[in-house]
């Protein structure tokens, strides 16, 4: 039997050096690791910037995307004693929502208020959007057809929850 510690069967070879494990090894590998976390941070921060970013820009392309569905209505008159008043509601169809803008409209008879309502071809009755004391915002739940009708009548002080007085402007849906 052969030696095994014998120096002529030495598979590494005579240039192979046995090189000791150094006690910075680990250090050196912490040190690589915490430089590609960083590395990774400041990609990640770079990232939360480029997603702000879109957002501004998909918030500004749904503003202007909102005002090619903008609907603007003018009322019209039904009662000869209100010609002079002009009144103009700009609807949002994709939020419900609109505004109700009035020139020359004159103060309602005492015991009274002007109230409007959105005409959907869908629904039942008129959707009550609320007192019309000036130009304001409203909003309803939402209705069958981009292109609702408005209507303005004159109702009791405080308003009613279904039409019931006479309507002095409309305008109908559109298609």
């Amino acid at each position: 039997m052969e030696n095994a510690a014998n120096p002529k069967d030495d598979t590494l070879g005579a240039s192979a050096k046995v090189v000791p494990f150094s006690h910075w090894f680990p250090y050196a590998i912490a040190a690589c690791l915490m430089v590609l976390g960083i590395t990774q941070a400041v990609q990640i921060a770079g990232l939360k910037s480029q997603l702000s970013a879109s957002l501004t820009d998909a918030s500004r392309l749904r503003q202007s995307n909102a005002l090619i569905g903008l609907r603007l209505a003018t009322l019209e008159a039904k009662d000869a004693a209100y010609t002079a008043s002009k009144i103009m509601v700009a609807w949002d169809p994709y939020q419900h929502r609109g505004v109700v803008s009035m020139q020359g409209l004159p103060i309602p008879p005492a015991g009274h208020d002007y109230q409007l309502w959105v005409l959907d071809p869908g629904a039942e009755a008129p959707l009550n959007a609320g007192l019309i004391t000036d130009s304001r915002p409203f909003a309803v739940k939402p209705v069958s057809t981009p292109s609702p009708g408005f209507a303005i009548s004159l109702e009791p002080s405080g308003g009613s929850p279904e039409l019931t007085g006479p309507i002095l402007f409309a305008v109908a849906p559109g298609p």
